[in-house]
């Protein structure tokens, strides 16, 4: 394959960048079809040809969808789309991992924090359900993994903001071997930990909450150590 000139990538990296400004801007919204490739290369003052590089770029993250016959359409954001431009990263540096649960454990506790501000009575009830998910689980010795993503994800959702919701399903998109690494170790740990973080938003105590989310991914991070060691060990 013939290589770009070192011209043409730098003006298709700009114009992806700034396609990209205007779509994060919400000048074009999810779902929403890109204009004609003209009239949008006039108005980006861009030619025809770094434009539909640009967009090239853009589809391969994920960002648009070009359907035959019908134009280039912008896509709903998700995990999936968001942890491809680091699933590279991580096959490289398996030590990145450790930023990664570092980070973690920056965000879940304020969100479990904010979980306990607004809880309903039914969302409340959603996590005891979840925890007697655990339970079951542990008894027929099923690995917590799934139940895990499910707990967590239920928290950010209560807390109620769609960022973070979509931040943290990226993350655990990316770490999905080593939590059903994790998550199995030691369930019982896994699942008092829960429960502990589930009493505090029952109870409406933030800082209840966050304390126990800190815990638990202190605990989550002790019990990946090894298990990333051995990710760089093999690399």
């Amino acid at each position: 394959m013939t290589a770009q000139p070192i011209r043409q990538q730098k003006l298709t990296a700009s114009a992806a960048e700034e396609l990209l400004a205007l779509i994060l801007r919400g000048a074009f919204e999810a779902g929403q079809r890109l204009p004609p490739e003209r009239v949008l290369a006039d108005q980006m003052n861009i030619s025809r040809t770094s434009l539909r590089d640009a967009i090239a770029r853009l589809e391969a993250l994920g960002h648009l969808e070009a359907r035959q016959g019908t134009g280039v359409f912008v896509r709903e954001p998700s995990a999936a789309h968001l942890t491809q431009p680091f699933q590279g990263m991580l096959i490289r540096s398996p030590q990145k991992l450790v930023h990664l649960l570092e980070f973690r454990q920056m965000l879940e506790p304020e969100v479990a924090a904010q979980a306990a501000a607004r809880a309903t009575p039914g969302q409340i009830a959603q996590l005891r359900a979840a925890l007697e998910r655990q339970e079951l689980a542990r008894v027929r010795r099923i690995k917590l993994s799934d139940e895990d993503l499910l707990f967590h994800s239920l928290v950010a959702q209560i807390a109620g903001n769609e960022v973070v919701m979509l931040v943290l399903e990226t993350l655990r998109s990316l770490m999905t071997q080593l939590r059903n690494q994790v998550a199995g170790d030691q369930p019982e740990l896994t699942i008092s930990e829960h429960r502990a973080v589930v009493d505090a938003i029952a109870s409406a105590l933030p800082q209840a909450a966050r304390q126990a989310m800190h815990t638990h991914m202190q605990s989550v991070r002790r019990h990946a150590a090894p298990l990333i060691e051995q990710g760089e060990d093999d690399a």
